[in-house]
């Protein structure tokens, strides 16, 4: 399968309606979210051409209750973040999810049959931070997934990084971000307006 087709589909198995994420458990989160997703994409997957956005509203709905998109925005931004305003900041974050919600939830569209296995299973872990690995398997093959998750201050498991085959998803996505910096001439605005996870992963 395609480079985004890939990464989008593994990705979004570890997105987790609200009821998964009072498990407190991180392994049984991603392990259990398998069937939350893939139900949302046989109901709505078939409205992506017909209804996008209904189809792309669905998909957010299950990733926001687990997903930390304004701590991953961030670190995207990387030492540029120091120097945005809180408004600049606050638009990228909105940016980089609706981008990526739509990215991925294109991506996996068609994606129906999938079988997932978490690795590493145990129960919830002393600390505040855990990686979950992952085996994804499907027509196209087996992926190996790895999910950073963090547990916040009101003990909710929350995920801020994939590593997908050895590429670290998150510092696929700075190096893109400095890059484009580069590119605009350190204008961050037009950094923002121009983003796109699909050129960024593809």
């Amino acid at each position: 399968m395609g480079k985004v087709r890939a990464l989008v589909s593994v990705f979004l198995l570890c997105c987790v309606a609200p009821f998964a994420a009072a498990s407190q458990n991180p392994y049984t989160l991603i392990e259990g979210v398998s069937n939350e997703l893939l139900g949302v994409i046989r109901s709505e997957g078939r409205n992506v051409s017909a209804n996008p956005q209904r189809y792309y509203s669905a998909v957010d709905r299950v990733l926001a209750p687990v997903v930390d998109f304004d701590f991953i925005a961030r670190g995207v931004m990387g030492s540029h973040a120091k120097k945005a305003t809180p408004a600049q900041r606050a638009k990228f974050a909105s940016t980089f999810r609706r981008d990526l919600v739509a990215t991925f939830a294109r991506g996996v569209a068609s994606f129906g049959n999938m079988d997932v296995k978490v690795l590493n299973p145990g129960s919830a872990p002393s600390g505040n931070r855990v990686n979950v690995l992952q085996e994804v398997r499907s027509k196209e093959g087996v992926t190996k997934v790895s999910y950073t998750l963090v547990r916040n201050r009101s003990g909710q498991w929350k995920l801020i990084n994939v590593i997908l085959n050895g590429v670290n998803l998150g510092k696929t996505f700075r190096g893109q971000f400095s890059q484009a910096m580069q590119a605009n001439g350190g204008d961050i605005d037009k950094v923002i307006a121009g983003w796109s996870a699909a050129d960024q992963v593809g």
